[in-house]
């Protein structure tokens, strides 16, 4: 299955300062929201319960059995789009 999400970013001088931190680790635009989740999951620890992600909505922890995509950046077709 292959979607897309639109991301708005307001303003010329975040988009670049994105843009750089996407190229400096070789990540595409879903791949830097896929490392935010790691980082924000990571953090839910310190959370409150009733804030905790829970643990079917987590990525990787597919409902779909048949869903083969994970947190490893997807199939090479998914295209990311970020409107600046």
């Amino acid at each position: 299955m292959t979607e897309s999400t639109r991301i708005r970013i307001t303003s010329e001088e975040e988009y670049e300062w994105l843009n750089s931190v996407r190229q400096e680790y070789g990540l595409t635009w879903r791949g830097m929201m896929l490392k935010a989740e790691q980082r924000l999951l990571a953090s839910e620890g310190h959370w409150p319960k009733e804030f905790q992600t829970p643990e079917s909505l987590r990525a990787g922890n597919s409902v779909n059995p048949d869903d083969t995509t994970g947190t490893d950046g997807g199939p090479p077709s998914e295209t990311d789009e970020v409107v600046g």
